[in-house]
C-alpha cells in the first residue's frame, strides 16, 4: 500500500488540475480542490489559516491579483515527488518556476503541499515553501536552476 501507484496518481492529478487551473487564472476551478481550513505556512511569516470556502477564496483571489501585479503570467510546475502517508493523506513536492510576459523569469520555489482525499476527489489542506538553501525531504535536487 506505501508506493500505491494509483493513490499517488490520484493525488498527483489534484496537483495538477489545481495548478492548470491557477494558470488559466479560474479561481472558482483552483479552490474545488483547495479545503477548508487551509494553512500556508511560507518561510518566516506568520501561518495563514482560511478557514472557510469564502476564506479560501479571498487568500487565492489575493494571492493571483498580487502576482499580476509583480508581472505573472504563468508558472510551469514540475511534480519532484509524492509520498503516501495514508490512504487518504499524501504530501506532494513541486518545483515552480513563475514568469512574466517577457518570459523572464518572476521567482522559483519548491513547495510541499498536504493533499487530502475528500471523497470523490482529493484536495490540498495546506502547502509549505523549502528555503532555497534546503533540498527538502528526499535530498532531491532542484528541477530548475
Amino acid at each position: 500500500m506505501a508506493d500505491d501507484p494509483m493513490l499517488i496518481h490520484e493525488a498527483e492529478t489534484c496537483y495538477t488540475a489545481y495548478a492548470e487551473a491557477f494558470n488559466h487564472e479560474d479561481m472558482a476551478m483552483v479552490v474545488r480542490y483547495i479545503a477548508s481550513p487551509y494553512l500556508m505556512v511560507i518561510g518566516a511569516h506568520a501561518p495563514m489559516i482560511a478557514p472557510t470556502d469564502e476564506t479560501v477564496r479571498k487568500q487565492f483571489d489575493g494571492a493571483l491579483a498580487d502576482m499580476k501585479k509583480r508581472g505573472w503570467v504563468r508558472s510551469d510546475f514540475k511534480i519532484v515527488h509524492t509520498w503516501l502517508l495514508s490512504k487518504d493523506h499524501a504530501l506532494l513536492m513541486s518545483d515552480i518556476v513563475r514568469y512574466k510576459a517577457d518570459k523572464s523569469v518572476l521567482e522559483k520555489g519548491r513547495y510541499i503541499y498536504s493533499i487530502r482525499r475528500a471523497d470523490p476527489a482529493w484536495q490540498i489542506t495546506g502547502v509549505t515553501n523549502v528555503d532555497p538553501d534546503f533540498a527538502g525531504p528526499g535530498d532531491y535536487p532542484r528541477s530548475f536552476g
